[in-house]
């Protein structure tokens, strides 16, 4: 395990460097400040609570969605280890591909996750169609974007942004339609899981997507 998180953390390094990290000197936060969807909220929401609980929630969520039972557990393991709440990185997995594995997008992003090449390439990722690699790459990669982005008040949307079209100024991910569109969905998709897990499928959390029922972005 400590190896696995040395070796991740390198890959963040690097993510950075190829990404166009922060200004030199400027250390990342180990933090998410004050944002209340991801990273510590897993912690302090579910704390004393029995894991397997938690895990079983999760799991039927992710077959309600389509997903398989083994999606759920490297979606629990990566939100442990990257401290962001499975059910967030859930409602990404879920508008990135609908938990399918084996998709390609039209601009080469692939897998649960659809990652680029490039994030594909820096995190070292051998078989992006492996669940396993994809989303804990995946989680890797939108735990680096909250860190890049943790200071600013709309840190959830300049994150979730950069994760859909490549971290930038925050001018840039701001004024794009499409990143707009992305956050909405996912947050969405996360207000549902989080609220009333069981109650959601595939068939309404994307009518419910497809009728412009956005939540408030922060």
């Amino acid at each position: 395990m400590k190896l696995a998180q040395a070796i991740l953390a390198t890959f963040l390094v690097l993510l950075a460097h190829v990404c166009g990290a922060t200004a030199s000197g400027h250390k990342p936060a180990h933090t998410i400040g004050q944002d209340i969807l991801v990273s510590f909220r897993y912690e302090k929401q579910h704390r004393g609570h029995d894991p397997n609980v938690l895990f079983s929630r999760l799991r039927d969520s992710i077959i309600s969605l389509g997903g398989e039972a083994h999606h759920a557990r490297v979606l629990f393991h990566a939100g442990r280890e990257f401290e962001i709440d499975p059910f967030f990185i859930a409602s990404v997995a879920f508008v990135e591909s609908n938990f399918r594995p084996k998709i390609q997008s039209n601009r080469s992003a692939k897998g649960l996750m659809q990652l680029r090449p490039i994030v594909l390439e820096v995190l070292g990722v051998t078989n992006p169609w492996d669940p396993y690699q994809n989303v804990m790459a995946g989680a890797a990669y939108l735990r680096h974007c909250f860190e890049r982005y943790a200071k600013y008040d709309n840190s959830t949307y300049l994150a979730l942004a950069a994760y859909n079209i490549g971290p930038g100024p925050t001018r840039k991910l701001e004024n794009s339609q499409a990143a707009a569109r992305f956050v909405k969905k996912v947050l969405t998709v996360y207000n549902k899981l989080s609220t009333d897990p069981l109650s959601c499928t595939r068939n309404n959390l994307n009518a419910e997507i497809n009728a412009n029922r956005y939540a408030g972005v922060r």
